[in-house]
């Protein structure tokens, strides 16, 4: 009987993936949520495939791996690309029978960012599983920066994030909210505090590798306005604690204010005291890999955004005007 060669399975080339981009086979295997030897046994299962169907033409080894070395054999760095590529392809053939009411069960893993989880996160996805009930949405909270990382690693499918950077070409983009930045301070600075009175008070800053801190001290360097360094918070809840424990004020923005339990008890909102400026948040994906869910779940949290953020907000704080706004 004649030989059969090694099955090549979808399976292993995601978790080829998945080990190149964790660098590690224990962290890959924590990601798809098997064993260590497992992740190494599908790795050897598609090494002996590929060898059989190429006739060891480039060698065996896709990844070589010891106590000191994780790097891409020449066959890894040919291979990765087109693994990638099959991925996604899987992906999207998933997504679009999804929609298309052809329902077939899938995973979907969003992060999303701190400011949503009080207010919108929880009806966003009540809507989702409501419309597509044979997904699983998994979701995580980080740092805008943290979840760009999650996206380029396949770490996650989508995420809730503020722009940082020009837009990518393996990206896809679907911006829904411009989020002004406001001055808050403790209550007993009283109403509409000036420039004069706020440099007599401390500043409570976000931490400079967050890209809303970077992005704030960026606007105070050129509106020559420098407070002494003091103390950084990561949590927007911090921030506001400490910025009325210390009677001083901060820079924030309007979606951190409403979508922080408490803010406004702790703090009260004014107008900037700078120039204006905002930031843009937007659901990405991977170019094409989720078919035509990205635009949908973004029509749903721009609805979720404007009944549970949006409309209080023109009523609670009307100096945000059109600065707060929907974007399609």
């Amino acid at each position: 009987m004649e030989n059969q060669s090694p099955p090549f399975t979808f399976r292993a080339a995601q978790t080829f993936v998945a080990a190149v981009e964790a660098q590690s086979v224990t962290k890959a295997a924590h990601r798809l949520g098997i064993s260590p030897s497992s992740v190494s046994q599908q790795l050897a299962a598609l090494e002996a495939a590929l060898e059989a169907a190429l006739e060891a033409a480039l060698g065996s080894k896709l990844i070589e791996r010891s106590a000191r070395q994780f790097r891409l054999t020449r066959a890894g760095a040919l291979f990765l690309d087109p693994a990638k590529q099959l991925l996604d392809n899987v992906s999207a053939a998933k997504a679009r029978l999804m929609t298309a009411d052809q329902m077939p069960p899938m995973s979907v893993r969003i992060a999303s960012i701190e400011e949503l989880d009080a207010t919108v996160i929880a009806p966003w996805l009540l809507k989702l599983t409501g419309k597509f009930p044979n997904i699983a949405f998994a979701l995580s909270s980080g740092a805008s920066h943290e979840n760009h990382e999650a996206l380029s690693t396949r770490s996650v499918d989508l995420m809730l994030a503020v722009d940082t950077v020009a837009q990518a070409d393996w990206v896809e983009q679907h911006p829904v909210l411009r989020d002004p930045f406001i001055l808050v301070t403790a209550p007993q600075m009283g109403d509409a505090p000036n420039l004069e009175r706020l440099k007599t008070r401390p500043f409570v800053r976000y931490a400079t590798d967050l890209q809303i801190g970077r992005q704030i001290e960026a606007q105070l360097r050129r509106s020559g306005l420098q407070p002494a360094r003091g103390v950084e918070f990561s949590t927007n809840q911090a921030l506001f604690a400490m910025t009325a424990e210390l009677g001083g004020w901060a820079i924030t923005t309007a979606l951190a204010y409403f979508g922080t339990p408490r803010a406004g008890d702790l703090v009260v909102a004014h107008p900037l005291p700078v120039a204006a400026f905002s930031r843009r948040l937007a659901l990405h994906a991977r170019r094409g890999a989720l078919g035509d869910l990205p635009r949908q779940m973004a029509e749903d949290i721009r609805i979720c955004l404007e009944g549970r953020i949006l409309q209080t907000a023109a009523a609670r704080l009307p100096f945000l005007r059109d600065g707060f706004q929907i974007l399609h």
